[in-house]
């Protein structure tokens, strides 16, 4: 058996949809988990979300969007975000603790792996040339993905972000998206398994766990937070 690395990204704090991931990447032997960022921000399970990775030791992080324009609310810094959204930053930053702002802050944007000669970069998503976020691609190609990384010594890119699964590779690059855990349209939460092999060869597999979401978006409604209506319609899909 070769290497075994589990993906998950885009966590949203949703300790329903995690829990369960968890659960089956605890079945499925996994050496080490990488978690590509936005780990809180949309759902209102912050700090067991929190408690449940505090308590893992086999487990690498990275920064994202949401991440970041929390612990910027925190601390009561300039955000270019405005409105509900700004607002719910503002909320989830009233309902963490300190600990955890803190573990967001110290969180890097990018880190880096290198198995049986793959050189892996973990990303939140596509970065410029001053380290700040592309504008989201709706539509990624493998033409599209390479023009970020033509000089890049990585050949395998693992991003989240955009909440689309994804997987497209040639002969020299590989790219993959496991999906957004913890924003779901229906009760299963994504995520992938990565096997490096010592011959360079790697295996996947997309998985989909279910999860008890009809709980989530009760407890979600209940506990009313800023622009949950955006957060139900828009990225939930719910009606009513």
């Amino acid at each position: 058996m070769g290497v075994r690395i589990a993906v998950i990204s885009d966590i949203h704090g949703n300790h329903y949809a995690l829990s369960k991931v968890l659960e089956d990447i605890k079945e499925s032997d996994v050496d080490e988990i990488y978690c590509l960022g936005d780990i809180v921000s949309l759902g209102h399970q912050t700090d067991k979300v929190m408690d449940t990775l505090n308590q893992l030791e086999n487990m690498k992080f990275i920064q994202g969007n949401h991440d970041d324009e929390v612990v910027k609310a925190f601390k009561g810094k300039t955000s270019e975000i405005k409105g509900p959204e700004h607002e719910h930053h503002l909320y989830i930053a009233e309902h963490i603790c300190l600990e955890y702002i803190q573990k967001l802050e110290r969180l890097r944007l990018t880190a880096t792996a290198e198995i049986y000669g793959h050189n892996i970069l973990m990303t939140h998503y596509h970065l410029d040339g001053n380290g700040l976020y592309l504008p989201i691609d709706e539509k990624p190609t493998l033409a599209s993905l390479q023009k970020h990384y033509d000089n890049s010594q990585y050949d395998v890119i693992l991003f989240g972000h955009d909440h689309m699964t994804l997987h497209i590779e040639d002969e020299n690059r590989l790219f993959i998206n496991p999906g957004a855990l913890g924003v779901t349209v229906d009760e299963f939460s994504p995520y992938t398994i990565m096997e490096f092999g010592s011959d360079g060869a790697i295996d996947l597999e997309f998985k989909k766990v279910s999860y008890d979401r009809d709980s989530f978006v009760k407890e979600l409604r209940n506990e009313n937070p800023p622009a949950l209506d955006f957060i139900l319609k828009v990225l939930l899909k719910e009606e009513g």
